[in-house]
């Protein structure tokens, strides 16, 4: 970065300076620029930033960046990358076309940004980052408020523009001229899914398709496809609505116009203001447009004339993304759930015996929560399955019913402890508890991938499925028993207490061991019926 002290004159180039946060495959901790992210994209595990929501924002951005600068534009191109690097080459070429485009301050167009906003009014930094308060509220994450000057170094500025743009919550905006309303930005409306191999090189190609904006690849790309950064002029300070062009163009969506203020504090240049108005509101169906994302149809009610919408895979804190395996790794019925795209594409690439069968790579998915009225941070998280790739092409096999029972045991044996509890309080006329089933989720994530693993190496050995099943089951026992144990147990309880307690325990277990007979029977009508025909 340099500086011409006294005038705030600062360029931060995004290409070569040390802003993205890595983990590398030894184990240690990085930050690089664009350029050398690609070049070393072997010899890292993966982007680590502050929070899932910068990181997800960041995997955005490269995932577009190297999009337009290595395409893949056909299978071929995407194996001779698969089996070698991203090459300085095509890089080269790629940033020769764009001179000064990614420079974080370049005064006629910094990046990603609208200088037009100059002679809007400013507010303090904070207002990028949604763990600092904002006004005079204090945040669970943060007790300063905007009266406290918060500054951010130009690393960590570039990482929370990134974020705004992909993240930032909806309501009401300090106008460029009058619209004060905003959408929540888009990347708020799903959960975030990146296929995670061993190094950044194998995520980021698992999670891209072939691009080939000429030939409308990937669908709904169009000819005109490109990022924000390669538009001829910056964009209007107005507000507008439109269309995505194509795939890198919603990568880089502009859902909010921003200026970063650089300010020389006297050690260097920090970035203590920002103007932030509305931006572009995305026109169109997230299920037709978005591949980072998994939908599901609810089913038709009785009497229901119109299907609804297929709605996205978003995170729950409580019970955890395992629950929606089903939707997230299997292919299925077009008109019920779709996967991410980057799921089919991965298994193509098993069918030809590009990647091996036994591979498991990992599903990651991040995520945002907004509260009731959408214009609060409420939380992030970030979570993780295991993503057998044996399981991708299981189209018609009985392995998606299975997973589908599974996991409605758990949810059943999960409900049956609240009705243990439930039931409980109502006998004995006392506030029902909360919160008695979430010991009990904590335990299954593990257990899960197991069955999953499981489930895999059964298909792959052409055996039946009954070793997955019935680990599965004892997991969902174990883990609903030992909860219920403790609820039973460890307090003391006399009397009538005590009485009713174990009545209401007695009946868990009845209830529970039913569940698991009846979800042993079903499931083992897909394995006879598999292994029969």
């Amino acid at each position: 970065m340099t500086l011409d002290k006294g005038k705030v004159n600062a360029t931060f180039d995004l290409v070569a300076e040390r802003w993205l946060p890595v983990e590398r495959v030894d184990g240690s901790s990085d930050c690089l620029g664009l350029r050398q992210l690609l070049l070393e994209a072997r010899d890292i595990r993966r982007l680590s930033a502050e929070t899932p929501t910068v990181t997800a924002a960041l995997y955005r951005l490269v995932l577009a960046f190297a999009h337009r600068a290595y395409g893949p534009a056909d299978s071929r191109a995407w194996v001779t990358l698969w089996d070698g690097k991203f090459a300085q080459e095509p890089l080269v070429s790629y940033l020769s076309q764009h001179p000064g485009r990614f420079d974080l301050f370049d005064p006629e167009w910094p990046f990603l940004q609208c200088p037009a906003l100059a002679t809007g009014k400013p507010t303090g930094a904070a207002k990028l980052v949604p763990s600092r308060s904002v006004g005079n509220n204090a945040t669970l994450f943060d007790h300063t408020t905007a009266r406290d000057r918060v500054t951010l170094e130009p690393a960590e500025a570039a990482r929370w523009l990134m974020t705004v743009h992909a993240y930032d919550p909806g309501g009401l905006k300090t106008p460029y001229r009058k619209v004060k309303s905003s959408e929540r930005a888009p990347a708020n409306l799903f959960g975030m899914v990146l296929v995670e191999g061993t190094t950044l090189h194998e995520t980021l190609l698992l999670n891209m398709p072939i691009y080939k904006p000429e030939h409308e690849q990937p669908e709904p790309t169009s000819p005109e496809d490109r990022p924000l950064w390669e538009v001829n002029e910056p964009p209007n300070p107005e507000p507008d609505e439109r269309s995505p062009l194509g795939w890198t163009d919603l990568l880089t969506w502009p859902s909010r116009r921003v200026l970063l203020l650089p300010y020389d504090d006297g050690t260097g240049v920090v970035v203590d203001k920002v103007v932030i108005t509305p931006g572009t509101r995305l026109r169109g169906d997230l299920a037709d447009i978005e591949l980072l994302a998994a939908f599901r149809r609810p089913p038709r009610k009785a009497r229901q004339k119109k299907r609804e919408d297929f709605r996205a895979v978003r995170l729950d804190g409580r019970r955890g993304i395992w629950r929606h395996t089903e939707a997230f790794l299997l292919a299925g019925d077009e008109d019920t759930r779709r996967r991410p795209r980057a799921l089919g594409h991965i298994a193509d690439l098993v069918e030809s015996e590009t990647i091996p069968e036994e591979t498991v790579y990992t599903i990651r998915v991040f995520g945002q929560q907004l509260g009731s009225k959408g214009a609060v941070v409420e939380s992030w998280a970030e979570e993780a399955v295991s993503a057998p790739v044996a399981l991708l092409r299981a189209r018609h096999a009985p392995v998606g019913p299975i997973i589908g029972h599974a996991v409605d045991l758990a949810d059943q044996a999960g409900g049956a402890l609240r009705d243990m509890d439930r039931d409980f309080c109502t006998a004995m006329q006392a506030e029902p508890g909360v919160g008695i089933d979430l010991p009990y989720w904590a335990q299954l994530p593990q257990p899960f991938d197991e069955f999953l693993r499981k489930l895999a190496e059964a298909r792959r050995n052409g055996q039946p499925e009954t070793d997955a099943i019935q680990g599965w089951v004892r997991a969902v026992r174990k883990a609903a028993t030992a909860v219920a144990d403790r609820w039973a147990y460890g307090s003391p309880r006399k009397g009538r207490n005590l009485s009713e307690a174990g009545k209401q325990f007695g009946k868990f277990t009845g209830v529970l061991h039913h569940l698991t007979e009846v979800f042993v029977a079903k499931v083992m009508n897909y394995v006879e019926e598999e292994v029969s025909s």
